[in-house]
């Protein structure tokens, strides 16, 4: 998991970017993440994801499918960060 979190040649985090869009974006191949699917470590790869949402989704989705960004009750930036790395099937 250390290897997860990508510093800049100086050692740092880079302050330009959230650390998990970093990882996201060296990992192409790990995306869309299945929101009715997913194993809770996938979900909380996605950018914008946290544990408390995580917890949330997979409630939700255990009493019935999520089939659109609406119903993850989040908006603004933040949920179009999250449609970029999810897929509601």
């Amino acid at each position: 998991m250390q290897d997860d979190i990508l510093l800049d040649a100086s050692g740092n985090l880079r302050i330009d970017k959230d650390p998990k869009e970093i990882w996201a974006e060296n990992h192409p191949e790990f995306y869309p993440v299945k929101i009715n699917r997913s194993e809770r470590e996938a979900l909380l790869r996605v950018p914008g994801l946290g544990p408390e949402t995580v917890t949330r989704i997979l409630k939700m989705r255990s009493e019935r499918k999520i089939s659109n960004p609406k119903d993850l009750c989040i908006k603004g930036k933040r949920l179009e960060k999250i449609k970029r790395y999810v897929v509601f099937e």
